[in-house]
Order: structure tokens, then sequence, then C-alpha cells
């Protein structure tokens, strides 16, 4: 049987939640309108091959009722598989308006409750569900993770996870048992329509997630975000216990949260008891941390902000500020001790990274404070690599590095504004995502002008260089036909300064096989004599259009023609003005783009010349330039000329800098005025926190083995 219909899907009519952010409302919207187009034909396919199974098992049925039953479900089916499409779609919409609300509690029914046994098909299909889900989400990957991360930015909760996904395997699975229950099917039935379910959807829900992704990206949510696994939330919370003695950890091993407290825990020692005082409550600590960071100006100054303890000392001052004199002291738990001590020495060894005359250096006095209520707020700052607030100052301290070197950029202002935030609102996960979202979008912007302005400077390079080829082509002809017939002085002056240049133009913009350029030659010959004229209006026409075509025209170029025709008959003492002629024609030329020839450079070294071999293959890298007060700064070369072996530098900006030759560019590596970036995936945060965990394990004492 035949259940192909046309697709009438409803257009849906909800509305997003009036409290959403406009921007959010249109993203959901068109999200939305994305899902509900991409969904038709999965569903339309897993209709057509439920139905093909229902036809093979009625023709194989063994007996005259069950093939009634399969032929009575296709006949449903016609009739309800437009229902069912739609209801589908209308269940992952419905998740798509609630993204980020807090799930209803369920209210227990008031009618008295009864024992069951589970039917078995029921049975089966819950677990065929479960397991369904599990595949699925295992496929998922990183695209899956990724969408979880936008959409949470989108509205401004933490990451998405199981049927809070609108878009996952258990958002799939719950919207086909919304939709399939009106079918009113045997229960086997429902098996098989899951089957083709999972074949036709779940299975290809890559396209979709990869889609949905890209269309977030494009509209400035996380456009660089990385994938990375999500953490499992656990059944039960577990009890906070202290940690047991522990060895050290093996160097093999990445350092996470117990491995950095652990090393700490050795590295310390016992903790000292406190008598008479009390741990601080979270919002204790966030509170006075708050305090602390509004005076961040006068921490600074007298360095407090690099050293934990008088840091801690500021900070149980701050706790007990304003309590009686007979109050129970205040003071942080081991916890918010360990975040402090490694958020200091982390910060520390950010310093050492940076370059203190750098534009990042002075960002870390601003931002310590928010990034050690992040750690107080969330152990799992220091477990997690990809945790929104690491992230975040990851990205903070690079955009100040690569983009307030040179100028500002417009990204003063939009940073000025992120960093009033952390210090104004609580230390969420929420802020931090949205926070990092407005950033990569602030860099994306600054990243296409930079591209820009970098193409339009090669591209200046690229034309300089094809019209110095030209022109030497040119040239070269030019001397070849002047030497099969050698004219004379005024008529020499005249085709080389210039019709060389109307040789040049021709050769760069129709190429030396072209009919337009053949012509240009025959006119040569005829101004040599080496063919005749013809009609002296038409060839004086063709000279002057030769001319306009670089820069010549009205009189000028009338007058420059004429002189050009009628030069081979004249003698020396017939042309007084060619010398003034030729001085001003010589002075036009050297106006135009193309550059003097370079002075001659010493011979190139063997490391001169493997840097032209590579360069000459590969262009793009970055240097660092070591300016005249010692400062560094980055520059990329946006383009080398194997030909001319010279490169262009640009700013991060996509701002000329520098244009070096080959030869001094060697020369200046040398001495060490310029050095080559390598290309390596660590950050400065990457290699801060790998010295502070190196600096952990070799100061941490081997339990069992006395100093």
């Amino acid at each position: 049987m035949d259940v192909e219909q046309p697709d009438r899907h409803r257009p849906t009519t909800a509305a997003a939640p009036a409290h959403w952010p406009a921007r959010t409302r249109r993203l959901i919207d068109e999200i939305r309108s994305l899902c509900q187009a991409w969904l038709a034909e999965p569903l339309r396919q897993c209709l057509i091959e439920f139905d093909r199974v229902l036809h093979e098992h009625a023709a194989q049925a063994r007996s005259h009722i069950d093939q009634q039953r399969y032929q009575a479900t296709r006949q449903r089916l016609v009739l309800e598989r437009q229902a069912f499409e739609e209801r589908f779609v209308a269940c992952i919409d419905r998740a798509l308006l609630e993204l980020g609300a807090q799930p209803a509690a369920t209210k227990a029914p008031a009618a008295r409750l009864t024992l069951s046994l589970l039917d078995p098909l029921e049975h089966e299909m819950t677990a065929a569900l479960d397991q369904l889900v599990a595949r699925s989400e295992a496929r998922g990957g990183p695209l899956l993770v990724e969408l979880s991360y936008r959409l949470a930015v989108l509205v401004g909760v933490p990451p998405l996870e199981g049927e809070a996904m609108p878009l996952g395997p258990q958002a799939m699975a719950k919207a086909f048992r919304d939709s399939s229950a009106a079918l009113g099917l045997p229960i086997e039935h429902h098996l098989l329509l899951l089957q083709a379910l999972e074949g036709k959807l779940m299975q290809g829900l890559t396209p979709l997630h990869q889609m949905i992704n890209s269309h977030l990206a494009g509209a400035g949510i996380l456009p660089r975000l990385r994938p990375f696994p999500l953490p499992r939330t656990p059944r039960k919370p577990r009890r906070q216990q202290p940690l047991p003695p522990a060895p050290i950890p093996e160097p093999a091993t990445p350092a996470g949260s117990g491995g950095l407290r652990e090393l700490l825990a050795h590295q310390r020692g016992p903790r000292p008891v406190t008598a008479h005082a009390r741990f601080a409550s979270t919002e204790e600590l966030q509170a006075a941390l708050a305090a602390l960071q509004a005076q961040r100006n006068r921490l600074a100054e007298s360095g407090l902000l690099r050293h934990a303890q008088r840091l801690r000392e500021a900070l149980v001052d701050q706790l007990n500020l304003g309590q009686p004199l007979d109050a129970i002291p205040i003071r942080p738990g081991p916890d918010a001790d360990d975040a402090l001590e490694l958020v200091v020495r982390l910060f520390e060894m950010l310093r050492r990274q940076l370059a203190p005359a750098g534009p990042a250096y002075p960002l870390l006095d601003r931002l310590e404070l928010p990034m050690l209520r992040a750690a107080v707020a969330d152990p799992a700052f220091f477990d997690r690599r990809e945790h929104p607030a690491r992230l975040l100052l990851e990205q903070l301290l690079e955009a100040a590095r690569d983009w307030l070197a040179d100028s500002d950029g417009g990204l003063v202002a939009p940073l000025e504004q992120m960093l009033e935030r952390l210090d104004r609102e609580p230390p969420l996960a929420a802020l931090h995502a949205e926070l990092l979202a407005e950033l990569e979008r602030q860099l994306a912007q600054l990243q296409r002008k930079a591209q820009a302005t970098e193409r339009r400077h090669v591209e200046a390079m690229q034309g300089r260089e094809r019209l110095e080829q030209a022109r030497q082509r040119a040239n070269d002809v030019l001397a070849g036909l002047l030497a099969k017939a050698p004219p004379n002085a005024a008529l020499r002056t005249l085709l080389e300064h210039a019709w060389a240049d109307v040789l040049a133009l021709t050769l760069l913009r129709h190429g030396e096989q072209s009919e337009t350029f053949a012509r240009r030659l025959v006119i040569t010959d005829q101004l040599l004599g080496r063919l005749p004229p013809g009609n002296l209006d038409a060839l004086t026409a063709e000279v002057e259009a030769g001319l306009a075509q670089i820069g010549m025209h009205g009189e000028e170029a009338t007058g420059i023609a004429q002189r050009l025709i009628g030069a081979g008959a004249l003698q020396e003492a017939d042309a007084p003005g060619l010398n003034g002629l030729a001085m001003r024609l010589k002075q036009r030329r050297a106006t135009m783009a193309a550059p003097a020839p370079a002075p001659v450079a010493p011979p190139l070294t063997a490391e001169a010349l493997r840097l032209h071999q590579r360069l000459s293959q590969q262009a793009g890298g970055w240097f660092e330039f070591t300016e005249g007060d010692g400062s560094r700064v980055r520059r990329k070369l946006a383009w080398y000329s194997a030909r001319a072996a010279r490169g262009l530098f640009v700013t991060r900006q996509g701002q000329r800098a520098e244009e070096l030759s080959l030869g001094d560019l060697a020369r200046a590596i040398a001495a060490g005025q310029v050095r080559e970036v390598p290309a390596v995936n660590e950050t400065e945060l990457d290699r801060a926190w790998r010295a502070l965990t190196d600096s952990l394990r070799q100061a941490a004492p081997v339990p069992g083995v006395r100093p």
C-alpha cells in the first residue's frame, strides 16, 4: 500500500516567550523553521519504511487474524500519517519554546494506587527506547555538545542535557512517544515503528545538529566553540569528605581538581586546627570577595593580589568586618583556602608568561578576583579544561594580546563593558558563557575587517608585481624591435618613455597572446617605419587610445601621439623641446605604482636560502619584531614574492607594517631582532597551568620519604 502523500505541515503559530530578548526570539524562531523543514523528509521516509515493513509482515503472517491486524495498521497509518508528523514536529517545537524553563513538578494523582505487573511488551518498548537514546547519544558526539552550549547561551542557562536538550535523542524519543500514542497501535507495531524511526531519523540527526550549529555560529553564538564531552551529573549527590593521602600523580596524568588539590595538600602538609571559629558559607565568601573586588586598585597597588597569605588575611578581615568583638570568628573553609592559593599561583605563572609591557598584562589584576569568585562558586574550575570561566579568561588574555597591541581596533569599549559585568554580577556559568559568546562575536567582526584590509594590501602588492613584470617584458619586447630598426633619438625617447607603458598595460590587461597586444606591436612597427603607416587618422586615434589608458588625455595625448607619428622624420636639430619632453615623461613614469629597483644586496646565506624556499611555498606565518624600546609586536607575513624575494608584513588589524627583502629579514632574524613565532596550539593559560602543575609536583614531598 502506498502511503506517500504531499506534505501539508501547518506552520507553527506559537510565539516565543515575551521575556526573551528580541535577538533570542528571532533566532529561536529561525531554528524552529529550520527544524520543521528538516524533519519533514525523515518523518516521511520513516512512515514509508514502516508501511513497507507492515506489508512484508502481512504477507508472511501465519494466520488470517495477524494479517488483518497488519492491514488495519496500514489503513490507520494512511488516515493518521499527517497528524503523526504534525504532532512530532509540534512536540519538538514546544521543546524549543520551553528552552531553559524549569520542568513543572508532576502532581500526584488523588486516585487510589494499585499494583499491577508490567506488560512484557510495554517493558520491551521502554527498554527499546532507552537503547535507542543511548545509541543516538553515542553517535551525537561533539556536535550535540556544541549545540547544547549554544542553545544554553542563547537563553542564559547552564549547558543543556537529557530531556532539557530539545534537539537531542531524549527529546526525539519523547516526541515519538507523544505522537505515536494517539495512533492506538498494538505494542508490537509500535516497536516496528520505533525501528523505522531509528533507521530514518535518529541515525541521521548529525546534519540537523550541524545545520543548527552553523546557523547559531554564523549569528555570533560561540562561533569558535571547541567541542568537549559533558560530565554526567551523578544521580545522588555525594557528601563532601576530606581527601585521603594519595600518591603523587604520574606526569602523564592530567592535573584536574583532585590532582592540583592533592599536590597542594602534599606540599602544605596537615592543615592547622582552627579553634573557636566557623567556616564561612558560600554566600558569605562571595559577598566578601565582591567587597574586595571593589577595592581592586588598592589591593593591586599594595601587592596583595600576588601573595596568597596576605590576600587570605584581607579576606578574613572582610568576613569579620562589622562583627561584634565576642562573635565567633569566621574563616574561609578548606576548599576556599585551596581555591585562593591555586588561583593566586596560577596568576603569578601568567605574569611570568606575559610581557609586562604587553597589553594583556594589566588585565591580570582586573581578572584575578573574578576568577577566584568563579573557582569558589564551582570547584570544577580546576577540573574542567572547558569550564566557561577558564575559556573566558583564556579568550580575554588572547584578545588583549592580539588586538590591543597596535590599536584598540574597536575592542576597548566592549572589553570594558565585559569587565564591568564581571565585577558587578554573580560568578555564574551562564554569565561566563554569555560574555564568551559576546567576546567571540566582537573578535569575529574584527577578524573580518582585518582580513578585508589585509586582502586590499596583498592585492595592491600583487598588482605592483604584475605591473613590474609587465613593464620588464614590454621593455624586452620593445628593445628587440628597436634593435631590428634603430630609430633616431627623438623617436627612441618617446617610445621608451611613453609607448613602453602602453605596451606594459596592454600586457597586464590582455596578455601577450591577445589580439590587442598584437595590434599594439603592429603600431610599434608602423611608428618605427618597418610597416607602412596606412591611414594616419586611424593610426593617430589608436595611439591616442593607448596613451589614454596610461592616464594621458586631451591635448597631452594628442601632442604625444603626433610627435610619435612624426618623430621618425625629425632630425636632432628639429627637436629643440625633446629634452624637456623626455624629462616630463620620466617624471610621469616615476609616479606610477611600480617601485624603484631595490639596491644590490650582499649574497644570501644558506639559512636565508632555506627561509626563501619555505616562504615561497607558504606565507601567512607570524613573526615577532623587537621595537626600539624593547617591546615586542607580532606581525603577519601576509604576502611573499618568490620572484622579488620580498615580503609584506601586516598588523593584527591587517594594516601595512613593514616591507622587507629576504636578505633584510634573514639578517634581522640572525641578529635577534625578529623571531618566527612557532605555530603551537598551547595558549598562555595552558602554559601557566602546566607550569603551576609542574611547580606543585616538584615541591610536593613524596609520601613515606623523609627529607
